[in-house]
């Protein structure tokens, strides 16, 4: 009978001791928490507090934030209520990059930066720079220790292949590539990947 099984060693434990174990089990992935919830499903109310949505690994959409454009909104919201950096990061590349909200989007990204989420530091560093905000982007892209290890902004950023693509289409491009306003055909991709690379 399933009201009378018994009861597995997780369920038996206090309430902070599952949430904690929950919210380690979230660092890994929101996967990772649906099977626990899945294997375990009464320690569902130990799963919806704040300290499991802040750790909560959202990272595929940090990835693919327009995703998240329209659906999982409440996981959203309850990440960014709880603080989750990740969150922040993905609302203010909604905010700044898809709805052109710059007032809306940076305090999000200055959130994540600020918690050290790095391609958050990355970008609000690039950003800032970009604005004039030249001591603050500068610490911000300090803080990731360019001077140390190069190999860890460069990590974050994954620019080299962007500049690669970049370059060697440029190549290939024979019409009006200087004119950044007129594209055609044959220079139209060349034309998105150059805004992109210099977009900021």
């Amino acid at each position: 009978m399933a009201g009378n099984r018994a009861l597995s060693n997780l369920e038996l434990m206090p309430t902070d001791i599952q949430t904690e174990i929950i919210s380690r089990v979230a660092r890994h992935s929101r996967r990772a928490v649906r099977n626990l919830l899945a294997a375990v499903p009464p320690l569902a109310p130990s799963a919806a507090v704040p300290i499991v949505y802040r750790n909560l690994n959202i990272h595929p959409l940090t990835v693919h934030p327009r995703a998240a454009l329209h659906r999982y909104q409440s996981l959203m919201e309850n990440c960014l209520a709880s603080g989750n950096l990740q969150a922040h990061y993905v609302r203010g590349i909604q905010q700044y990059f898809h709805y052109n909200n710059v007032h809306g989007g940076l305090p999000h990204l200055q959130i994540a930066a600020e918690g050290s989420y790095e391609k958050a530091v990355y970008l609000y560093g690039v950003i800032m720079l970009s604005k004039g905000e030249t001591a603050i982007g500068q610490a911000m892209l300090d803080t990731l220790g360019w001077r140390q290890n190069k190999n860890r902004a460069d990590r974050v950023t994954r620019l080299e292949s962007y500049m690669t693509a970049y370059l060697n289409t440029r190549e290939t491009i024979a019409c009006h590539r200087d004119n950044i306003h007129e594209r055609c055909d044959t220079c139209y991709y060349y034309k998105q990947l150059t805004k992109f690379v210099y977009m900021m």
